[in-house]
């Protein structure tokens, strides 16, 4: 799995010059999504027509710490619904949601769940990628951390500060947003670009000064009293996660697409009766202890599987409308043109929006 970590040679931790970095790592990070292509999956395999019972593999990413669909490759739903067909299951997991977006646009993964930066930058990268779901708001498992000793006290203090920033991930959009809320901006920090497992090796050894994450982590460093939280992502702005399909897998297959939201829909009911089997699933799946997983799954509901509504769309045009504001992106986007409305609204009935 490739994961870009863009900083300075001479100094892993410090950027001399932010934006001759930034122009270098959007290059790294778009031209794989514009030039990708997977022998195995493109070229091995006939075009595949909707109803085609020669899919025999569907690929599905999923992320290490997040409960949603780690949650159902536990209890197994899929391949038992799927036995009788034929179909296989494969699980692919992945450290973020970047390099899940490459392995959509190098078309190995069919379907899989991210934060909501990540379908941005694909769509910037003209990535056939879909929105075919929605989550509940997960801002509150997201914060700011500072070390329990540490003489930052206020976002205010976080000006000349190294700040760890996972590009392209939804830790990138909660750092934008905190900034914003404290007068700040980019410029007014030395931001330290990492992806998500470097940036907490960094902060724990004292490289970076602030650090932007989610749970479990989060969870972990709350009950072990190392930590001071400086803000928490629903102080500051909605954020929610996104089932992203290739649009040749959600066009082709729509059928399976339907059954994979049903089964996570009924996997975090099953959930809801019962909390003391989900951290002991989840926390196999994660490899977190389970009082970890329980004090994070405490914190925050089941994120849910909702339909695309405007009001879910109108949410993420303006993450993508921020980014493309601060040059962040190289060229403005429309959510709505990659959301797959008609089709979802038949797969998904009743479904009804979940406010943050």
């Amino acid at each position: 799995m490739v994961q870009y970590t863009c900083y300075s040679k001479s100094d892993r931790t410090h950027i001399s010059s932010f934006w001759l970095t930034l122009t270098a790592c959007l290059f790294m990070w778009v031209l794989p999504l514009t030039g990708c292509s997977s022998p195995s999956r493109s070229n091995t395999q006939p075009q595949q027509t909707k109803g085609n019972s020669k899919l025999k593999v569907i690929n599905i990413g999923h992320q290490n710490g997040t409960p949603g669909l780690n949650l159902l490759k536990a209890r197994k739903n899929l391949e038992q619904r799927f036995i009788s067909e034929g179909i296989a299951v494969k699980w692919i997991e992945f450290q973020g949601g970047p390099p899940m977006m490459e392995a959509m646009a190098a078309n190995s993964v069919d379907i899989g769940n991210v934060g909501n930066l990540p379908p941005i930058f694909a769509q910037v990268g003209n990535n056939p990628i879909v929105y075919v779901a929605a989550t509940g708001s997960n801002a509150g498992a997201q914060a700011i951390i500072v070390k329990k000793d540490s003489p930052i006290k206020s976002l205010a203090d976080l000006k000349g500060k190294k700040v760890a920033i996972q590009k392209g991930t939804a830790l990138h959009y909660l750092i934008l947003k905190v900034l914003e809320k404290a007068g700040l901006t980019l410029n007014d920090i030395q931001p330290v670009y990492l992806s998500i497992p470097e940036s907490q090796v960094a902060f724990e050894g004292g490289k970076v000064d602030a650090l932007p994450i989610g749970d479990p982590y989060l969870a972990k460093k709350e009950l072990a009293q190392e930590i001071r939280v400086l803000v928490r992502g629903n102080e500051v702005a909605p954020q929610r996660a996104f089932y992203i399909a290739t649009r040749t897998f959600a066009e082709n297959h729509p059928e399976l697409v339907r059954v994979i939201l049903e089964e996570q829909k009924k996997a975090e009911e099953w959930a809801k009766a019962n909390p003391g089997e989900v951290a002991k699933l989840l926390a196999e799946q994660t490899k977190y202890d389970t009082t970890v997983v329980e004090w994070a799954l405490k914190k925050r509901p089941y994120f849910g599987v909702f339909d695309m509504t405007d009001e879910y769309i109108n949410e993420q045009q303006q993450v993508a409308d921020l980014f493309y504001n601060q040059k962040l992106i190289p060229k403005p986007i429309q959510v709505k043109d990659d959301v797959w409305v008609a089709q979802f609204s038949k797969i998904i009935p009743n479904t009804s929006s979940q406010k943050n």
